[in-house]
């Protein structure tokens, strides 16, 4: 989850960090599979990390409907970091989803299914 104060007009650090918080804790389900090694959520869950926050610089014409310029971000989620992978054809599975129906959720409902295949050499 990131969320700037482009995504949110007006809110200040610390609401920011409340309203990525928030998302995450909303998390229902979290599933992670690289080849025949499965992770489970209660695995994953100890690979969440928030940030402080930080400065990115929108380009002109930006994506997701915020506009150019310096904002201030943050972040909250999970974030993996598998030791090198050998020489060989992987199959990365993830999903997730969320169900946050308050007021200040971003994607109150949110659900991904991701298949990546790597061929590393």
């Amino acid at each position: 989850m990131e969320i700037s104060d482009k995504d949110a007009p007006n809110r200040s650090i610390e609401d920011l960090h409340k309203i990525a918080k928030k998302d995450q804790d909303s998390v229902t389900s979290l599933y992670l599979k690289i080849n025949d090694k499965e992770y489970t959520r209660q695995e994953l869950s100890k690979y969440r990390i928030p940030t402080e926050d930080f400065e990115v610089s929108f380009p002109k014409n930006p994506i997701f409907g915020v506009t150019e310029g310096i904002s201030k971000v943050v972040t909250d989620g999970y974030y993996i970091i598998t030791e090198p992978l050998k020489k060989g054809n992987y199959t990365i599975l993830y999903k997730s989803s969320l169900i946050c129906p308050d007021i200040d959720c971003i994607q109150p409902n949110f659900a991904q299914d991701i298949k990546y295949n790597l061929i590393v050499k």
